[in-house]
């Protein structure tokens, strides 16, 4: 699937990894790819944990958006979702300056609560492993951050909240 093809998810402008606008974030662009939320990046050097490692909780940040992106596309409430709770095992450093590969699922819905997990991967080897419990938000906050989000790259996803009529 060519870069034109990719199936986008939408961004806000302000936010540390997926904002357009933020002079100190990373720029993540996420895309769904089957069953799983994805997204590839070579993350900057203002990003160090020490020299030349990305630090360990903007690590961690890029595993908690993805995996709630997985929970809010593949999960059943049309509704955006916030962290319960998030466990992270890092199994090897990860490089500034490479291309790493993000990739998220929503293992299941159960309702009240989802769950997901995910994996950072560089150089074709997984570096963190991480899962996660996520809340759906409320229908009203839900509509509160809809337009925040930008959506001028999505195609299939610009509708994701359309069949809530009260996160239009």
């Amino acid at each position: 699937m060519s870069a034109t093809e990719k199936e986008y998810l939408p961004h806000s402008s302000g936010c540390f990894l997926c904002g357009d606008e933020n002079d100190c974030g990373v720029r993540l662009k996420f895309f769904v790819e089957g069953d799983a939320v994805c997204a590839r990046i070579t993350l900057p050097r203002h990003v160090n944990g020490y020299k030349n490692v990305a630090h360990g909780g903007v690590l961690a940040a890029l595993l908690d958006e993805s995996m709630g992106w997985a929970a809010t596309v593949f999960g059943g409430s049309q509704r955006m979702y916030l962290t319960g709770e998030l466990t992270v095992k890092y199994l090897a450093p990860v490089p500034v300056g490479k291309e790493i590969v993000i990739r998220s699922r929503l293992v299941r819905d159960a309702g009240r609560i989802a769950f997901s997990e995910g994996e950072l991967s560089c150089g074709g080897e997984v570096r963190v492993r991480a899962n996660g419990k996520f809340l759906p938000m409320s229908r009203e906050a839900t509509a509160e951050v809809v337009p925040y989000l930008k959506f001028e790259r999505c195609r299939k996803f610009r509708t994701l909240f359309q069949g809530d009529k009260e996160a239009r």
